[in-house]
């Protein structure tokens, strides 16, 4: 077999990898939009299929209209959003520490950030302030991570402990503040998605489509780090700037979501873990179908938390406790090891 026949054996073989992976994610797309459709019409006020296409092609002023404009749909775009930006930020965190354990919500990132959101809308301080606020809060928890863990040869285990105990302290801190009125316009600890509105939707969106270009841009890169920070750096990688930058963003992504939804623990962990299992480690994929994944998740479970009990609504952050905490059982029992 001559070397032109070998490039093109690589070159068939290549194409059909990159298929299959363009196919699992088209898939995703085509559940997510037809989920979409399927969940518009439930909730306490009952509409048809009819009622919901009608409405969003000949928008009115009737009854039906003013729950789909209103309600139904900013909060079922809030939690695509939503998903897809918690889902991306695990896959940052999880690409870069190499531990299917570790998270936005592991790390105590996204419960730092929700205390700094809550410190800024205590001041009374635009929305813009808020997510910059709680940016800040979501980078000081990380840096107290790091702080910690080199003390102790900085493992991801390490961290994630760290991250566990940060996790909790900022909690306490934000019921605290809870407790004594503060709240403001922040949702309640146990996130959930009912303050979703088109403002919600616009900054969120806007966030998103931000940072999922600039870290697809570093996917490559983390795929070299996944090798390793020495093959990494003699592949050309700056390992530590691009750590950095790849953590900011998604800290900076989680921050936009936690001071509008409040903390939503596990879409962070569970999405990227399944999304590695079918994609192997290219981040060129991982983070696409990581975001779908997390969209259908966190949108399926917000489904169920305001239909389940009509007319009471459960927050969606229960419902993703209540099936997070034997995933992370499993994986702490299991540890399939993806790196």
């Amino acid at each position: 077999m001559n070397i032109h026949e070998i490039k093109g054996e690589i070159e068939e073989k290549y194409a059909r990898y990159t298929a299959r992976k363009f196919s699992v994610i088209f898939i995703l797309l085509a559940s997510l939009i037809a989920l979409a459709i399927l969940v518009t019409p439930l909730g306490t006020a009952s509409l048809s299929v009819g009622d919901v296409f009608n409405s969003i092609f000949s928008r009115g002023s009737g009854h039906a209209d003013m729950i789909i404009w209103g309600l139904r749909l900013p909060r079922i775009l809030m939690a695509i959003i939503c998903g897809m930006g918690l889902a991306l930020s695990g896959a940052v965190v999880q690409g870069v520490l190499h531990n299917p354990l570790a998270s936005p919500f592991t790390l105590g990132v996204s419960s730092a950030a929700f205390f700094g959101g809550m410190i800024a809308t205590a001041f009374g301080v635009g929305m813009g302030l808020n997510v910059g606020f709680a940016f800040l809060f979501g980078m000081l928890a990380l840096f107290l991570i790091y702080r910690i863990s080199k003390q102790r040869g900085m493992t991801s285990e390490t961290m994630i402990l760290c991250g566990i105990c940060l996790m909790y302290l900022f909690l306490v801190m934000a019921s605290l503040i809870s407790g004594f009125g503060a709240m403001g316009g922040i949702p309640l600890l146990t996130g959930n998605l009912v303050s979703s509105s088109w403002d919600s939707v616009s900054i969120t969106s806007i966030f998103l489509a931000v940072t999922f270009p600039l870290l697809m841009k570093y996917a490559w890169d983390l795929n070299a780090m996944v090798l390793g920070d020495d093959t990494a750096t003699s592949a050309g990688v700056n390992v530590n700037r691009t750590r950095l930058i790849v953590l900011a963003l998604a800290i900076l992504i989680v921050s936009a979501i936690v001071c509008f939804t409040g903390v939503i623990g596990f879409v962070c962990l569970i999405s990227p873990f399944i999304a590695r299992s079918v994609m192997g480690n290219d981040h060129r994929f991982i983070f696409p179908c990581s975001a779908l994944i997390g969209a259908l998740l966190l949108l399926g479970t917000d489904t169920l938390a305001r239909t389940a009990i009509q007319p009471i609504e459960i927050p969606v952050g229960m419902i993703m406790t209540i099936i997070g905490i034997p995933f992370i059982l499993y994986l702490a029992v299991k540890r399939s090891g993806f790196y």
